[in-house]
């Protein structure tokens, strides 16, 4: 899905990152079972959900993070960010007007 819009990211100068609480391994199987992903995906596996915690997005309930699209200017401050129940996919075009807003 974020594959036709991975270019309108690189023209923003965004480094596009997956994170979940999956294992390194699990990643691989899933990005090989699409094809690839163009961008790097990240495991907070050990220490489980530290990155997640950081980000205000750990779902102390269900042990796993919550998911969620977060963009960082480079600054380091958080300038969007939206989460989402399971099965629902963000769109894109939101995530590529949040970006542009950075200019």
């Amino acid at each position: 899905m974020f594959r036709q819009y991975y270019s309108r990211f690189e023209e923003n100068n965004a480094q596009v990152l997956g994170i979940s609480c999956d294992s390194v391994a699990s990643h691989r199987a899933w990005s090989t079972s699409l094809g690839g992903l163009p961008y790097p995906e990240l495991s907070d596996f050990h220490p489980k959900g530290k990155a997640s915690q950081a980000f205000d997005l750990w779902n102390e309930d269900r042990g796993v993070s919550r998911r969620a699209v977060v963009v960082v200017d480079k600054e380091g401050i958080i300038r969007f960010r939206e989460t989402y129940e399971p099965g629902v996919l963000p769109d894109p075009l939101d995530i590529v007007a949040a970006i542009e807003k950075l200019g």
